[in-house]
């Protein structure tokens, strides 16, 4: 319901003052059929305070605004059930157990009632954390956390879980192990993504076919990030080695991008035989892809330096005009753009445990 209206001299300010992007509000007009021209945010604002905008439309502004300024992040996690459920099926177990913790006392937590729509189950999850320092009015926040339980089988899920950082992830996972339980009474077990379960030469493979890994809708334009980890046992420190786009000075992104885009795998990189001679292993990626069916690109982090694999939008462009404007996707296409990914490494993750597997039998 609305209960107050931003009047269109007030949205004129907003945007000549920069409080709500440019690029934002032209993106909003172009789907609506209207195309402004303007080459700065005082001019552009004149333009939109000419254009008559009503309730619902200035609702959907501010939606925009508000809800879709910002980048999904995410965590990937995966569960086994020992048996089939003996009442209902597998989303039945998690909704009720994760009601039967609503129920309970779980100091800490709030948590919202699970919906469930067709072969998903969403969980909201809430908790107060304390802030460092002694300033009483900012001593806690409160944090989201969105759970989502998709079904892959009868005795099989997925959980994507949505969160502001990877401490907010971990209260989430705090959750779905009390609901699991744990020792042998445990009536399902989670499985973690966790590249430390393969080989060294494996964990070089796990990037290489993310690399190649084909998607309808995006193609890969270059990759913009690279993050190495020192294997552990080795008497050197444990520490981390990060390339990015703005302090690789010798090169190293260009070489594995030409490594990566002409098929000829990361090993064939010189920085990247390097690392591996030196103890290294690849922890994390991003990428940066272009869309095919409407003008803009993406940049997507890969990262899997801790026990669980993370998915996160790091940025995204709308092209105008010929340039590139960064802009927040809409919410649906970063959650697409999130599914897929979090499907391509868990397609990847199990195919190159099953061939270990297989190498270890002597098959």
């Amino acid at each position: 319901m609305i209960t107050e209206y931003t009047d269109c001299t007030e949205l004129m300010r907003l945007i000549a003052e920069k409080k709500i992007k440019p690029s934002v509000m032209r993106k909003y007009l172009r789907d609506q059929g209207i195309i402004l021209t303007a080459s700065n945010a005082e001019a552009f604002s004149k333009d939109v305070y000419t254009i008559f905008l009503g309730g619902q439309e200035m609702e959907r502004v501010t939606r925009m605004i508000v809800y879709e300024g910002n980048y999904e992040k995410s965590t990937l996690i995966n569960a086994r059930m020992k048996n089939p459920p003996s009442d209902g099926d597998i989303l039945d177990f998690f909704s009720d157990g994760i009601n039967s913790l609503r129920s309970g006392i779980l100091p800490g937590y709030t948590i919202e009632n699970p919906t469930r729509n067709g072969n998903m189950l969403t969980v909201q999850l809430s908790y107060r954390r304390k802030l460092p320092g002694k300033n009483k009015l900012i001593q806690e926040e409160t944090r989201h956390v969105k759970i989502m339980v998709r079904k892959k089988s009868d005795l099989r899920v997925s959980f994507d879980i949505r969160q502001p950082s990877s401490k907010d992830a971990d209260k989430a996972i705090e959750l779905l192990q009390k609901v699991v339980g744990s020792g042998d009474s445990a009536e399902a077990l989670l499985s973690h993504v966790n590249i430390e379960r393969l080989t060294n030469v494996n964990k070089v493979e796990f990037f290489d076919r993310l690399s190649n890994y084909v998607f309808s809708n995006w193609k890969l334009k270059t990759v913009t990030g690279l993050t190495v980890k020192r294997a552990l046992g080795r008497d050197d420190e444990d520490d981390d080695a990060e390339i990015t786009e703005e302090d690789d000075s010798e090169g190293a992104l260009t070489g594995i991008s030409q490594a990566v885009l002409n098929g000829s795998g990361l090993r064939s990189n010189e920085f990247v035989q390097n690392s591996l001679k030196q103890g290294y292993y690849i922890t994390a990626m991003e990428y940066r892809y272009s869309c095919t069916k409407e003008a803009g690109e993406f940049i997507v982090a890969i990262n899997a330096k801790g026990d669980d694999l993370r998915v996160d939008i790091e940025k995204s462009y709308y092209e105008e005009d010929g340039r590139l404007y960064m802009q927040p996707f809409p919410k649906g296409l970063q959650d697409e753009i999130i599914q897929l990914f979090q499907q391509a490494a868990n397609d990847v993750f199990y195919a190159l445990i099953d061939l270990q597997k297989k190498a270890k039998s002597g098959d």
